[in-house]
Order: structure tokens, then C-alpha cells, then sequence
């Protein structure tokens, strides 16, 4: 019986030692731990905890419960902090991106960009080049890779300017596209009259050798779109707890889904409170304050596994007269949603996109403010500036290999435009 109880002690003190607690001899106390697990990209930085060297990533650090200040620190890197509360038996998991304080400057075109636009969230890029060279003026797709290289990738080419009566201004060509992105309705302004304008709709995927205009139909085929891209949103609602989906429905333009497709970035159209899905919430959630009661006109982060909402510490440049009065269109004894309300808007999504961008990893977005370029987490902590060089402002972008895309002429005195260049952060 003896030996018997003795295993039962040996037991329970294994089993209370596995789950964080600790015997304080000089106190005669026994008192819970919880760990706290750091990554950083890139690895080998230093850790801080309350201002102590406590290691170099990535490690696992044992620790009482509490409060406590971390920071990551790498030479030559911006630093990361974060404030977490520790409770006994729970581990919390912090991933830091440090990013370079010196960027570099990688050119990705020599063609000469005149023009230049985003293909919606993605990473693909549309350039137009009207540099009078015939053989080379035109509309190009750039397609980032994470494939090393060592010349200009290439371009893939949509069409020639030679396609295209030369009564139009070229370079102020505009862009609506179709589902999925495979294709686009062009509209080029005409130079002595610019309110009217020919359109043509063209493949996203292949040169377009002949062209067909649909100047007359252009509305007809943006309408068809429309109702595509709104029955694509109806299925992303759907992915949201169902006690946010008449919410969503009535109260968010939702912008983008992160690459992960575990959090969703919207502008909210009126004011609303979200209720709660998770409570309590999950053991080692992010422990940001959030914010539920969202206004309208200000852009959030709503993470569906978590169930936490976040604000994004930027303005959106959007007139006012962009939010009507949300209408219900959820019948409250269905899950169905009315597919025939408008929940998308692409003017709206497109500024949006024009200044926040997800990154690769979804842990972060990308904010671009005047003339520079700042990064931060997805709760709106860590903002760091990365780039503060010149670029045309109309422009940014986020490539696979979580660097910056800008346009960027370097020797204007020389050189009447400018081209593409990756800018390495990381």
C-alpha cells in the first residue's frame, strides 16, 4: 500500500508538473505556469520579457501567470512588441515578423509604365505602356512569382496599342472585371471628346490578337457580372457565424477574405453591434481589445475562428452619400439570403484595396498613407513603416514573396516614366 500511495503521489505531482504548476521552496507555495510560445520570421532574434534577455527565437518560455511586456529584437530589423496576460496551464502563441530597416530596390519591368492597376485582391498586376514604341506600347499582366530570377520576368501581353483607334487616350484606359478575373470590359476615353468613351472586352489569360467591342453592351455584361460576383459574396456570408450573417448582410461592404480564408476585412456601411458567438472565448485567443461596436464609414478585421473584431487605424477617403440605409434581407426563420440585394461595390472595394492590402501570411496588412508604406498586424498592433522612398503614390502592391511592388522612376531628368521595382522588406 505504501508503494502504492508513493505512485499515486509521483503521479499527480507528473500530471500537476505537465500542466505548468511549480513548488516555490522558498515560499512553500505551489503556483500555476502557462507557456508562452515565440516565432519570428526571420529566426534568431533576441526575446524580452518585462525588458530581460530571456532567449532567441523560437522558443518556448515556461512562465507564472500574469502580465507581461514581450519584445523581439534582431539588428537591422524593426522590433516587435506585445502585452499578454498568462494564466495558469494555457499557452499563448506570438509569431513575429520583423521586417529590414534598409529595403532594397529590385526593378521588375523595363518597358516604361504609363498607367497602372491592381486586378482587384489579387497579386496580379495590369501595366500600360504608351512610350510610341509600335512594337512594344501596350497593355501587359505581371504575374509575381516566388521563383528566384535573374532578368525581368516576363510580361505577359493582352494587347497593342496598334489594336486601338488613335483618337483614344491610351493611358487612361479604365477597368471593370468579370468573376474569377479571366476577363475585363477596357473603356479608353477619347481625346477630344472624354466623356464618351469605346469599350472592348478582353481575356485576362490569353493576348487578345482581335478585339471586340462592346460599347453598346458594356452595361448589360457589367450587370451579368454583378450578379455572379453577388451570388460569390452570398457564399462568403454564409462562412460567418450565423448570428452575424443578417449583420453582415445589411451593416458590411466586405472588401477581401484573407489568404488563409480565416478573417474578413470590411468597411462598415452604418453603425451596429456584433454579438458575441464565443463566450467565453477560446483558450489563447488574441488578447487585443476589440471592438464590437463597429461605426460606420471605419474599416475592421473580423476573425472567424476567434470570433474577434478588429479596428484598422486608417481613414477610407469615401464620400458619405456611398452609405444608404441598410435593408433586411435575411428572413429571420431561414438561413436563405435574398441573392437579388446588392452586396457588393466595386468602386468602393477598389479604394479600399488602393490603400490596405493583405499580406501573404494573414497575420498582417499593408497601409499606404501619403508617401510612405506601413505594415501591421491584423488587430491593428505592431505598425511599422517599411518604405518611405519615392513611388507613385496611385500605386502599391503585396507580392508572394512578401515584399512591396511600387512604381518607381528613378532618373526623371533622363527618363519620362517610370517602371516596376519589388522593394525587399523582409
Amino acid at each position: 500500500m505504501i508503494i502504492f500511495g508513493l505512485f499515486i503521489v509521483v503521479l499527480i505531482g507528473v500530471i500537476a508538473y505537465a500542466r505548468g504548476y511549480r513548488f516555490n521552496l522558498q515560499e512553500g507555495t505551489v503556483s500555476s505556469t502557462g507557456i508562452i510560445s515565440i516565432n519570428s520570421t526571420p529566426r534568431g532574434a533576441k526575446v524580452y520579457i518585462n525588458e530581460e534577455l530571456k532567449g532567441a527565437t523560437d522558443t518556448n518560455l515556461t512562465l507564472p501567470f500574469g502580465q507581461y511586456d514581450i519584445e523581439v529584437k534582431k539588428e537591422g530589423y524593426t522590433s516587435w512588441k506585445k502585452h499578454v496576460t498568462l494564466k495558469g496551464e494555457i499557452v499563448v502563441s506570438l509569431n513575429a515578423v520583423l521586417f529590414s530597416k534598409n529595403p532594397s530596390l529590385t526593378p521588375l519591368t523595363n518597358i516604361g509604365v504609363n498607367s497602372i492597376f491592381a486586378v482587384g485582391n489579387t497579386d496580379r498586376i495590369i501595366l500600360i505602356s504608351e512610350t510610341e514604341d509600335v512594337e512594344q506600347d501596350g497593355i501587359y499582366l505581371f504575374e509575381p512569382s516566388t521563383s528566384p530570377v535573374s532578368l525581368f520576368p516576363p510580361l505577359k501581353l493582352l494587347m497593342l496599342r496598334s489594336l486601338v483607334p488613335s483618337t483614344i487616350d491610351f493611358s487612361a484606359a479604365s477597368f471593370i472585371y468579370g468573376p474569377q478575373y479571366r476577363q475585363a470590359i477596357v473603356s479608353f476615353p477619347y481625346i477630344a471628346q472624354p466623356k464618351n468613351s469605346i469599350s472592348y472586352l478582353v481575356s485576362l489569360e490569353d493576348e487578345n490578337i482581335e478585339l471586340f467591342e462592346v460599347t453598346n453592351s458594356a452595361e448589360d455584361i457589367t450587370a451579368k457580372w454583378h450578379e455572379e460576383k453577388n451570388k460569390e459574396m452570398v457564399k462568403v456570408i454564409e462562412t460567418l457565424p450565423k448570428l452575424f450573417q443578417p449583420i453582415a448582410t445589411e451593416s458590411f461592404h466586405i472588401i477581401s477574405v484573407s489568404p488563409d480564408e480565416k478573417r474578413v476585412m470590411y468597411l462598415s456601411k452604418d453603425d451596429a453591434t456584433l454579438p458575441l458567438v464565443l463566450d467565453p472565448p477560446l483558450i489563447g485567443a488574441n488578447q487585443t481589445k476589440e471592438q464590437r461596436d463597429i461605426k460606420q464609414g471605419k474599416l475592421y478585421i473580423y476573425d472567424k475562428k476567434e470570433d474577434k473584431n478588429f479596428l484598422i487605424p486608417v481613414e477610407i477617403a469615401l464620400d458619405k452619400s456611398v452609405f444608404t440605409e441598410a435593408q433586411k434581407t435575411v428572413d429571420q426563420s431561414s438561413t436563405a439570403f435574398d441573392q437579388t440585394k446588392s452586396l457588393i461595390d466595386d468602386e468602393i472595394s477598389t479604394t479600399v484595396l488602393n490603400s490596405v492590402r493583405w499580406y501573404p501570411t494573414s497575420d498582417y496588412i499593408a497601409i499606404k498613407k501619403d508617401d510612405t508604406i506601413s505594415v501591421l498586424q491584423y488587430d491593428g498592433t505592431n505598425k511599422e513603416t517599411v518604405y518611405a522612398g519615392p513611388f507613385d503614390q496611385s500605386f502599391f502592391g503585396i507580392s508572394p514573396d512578401w515584399n512591396l511592388m511600387v512604381i518607381i522612376n528613378l532618373n526623371p531628368q533622363n527618363n519620362e516614366y517610370g517602371d516596376l521595382y519589388s522593394v525587399g522588406i523582409r
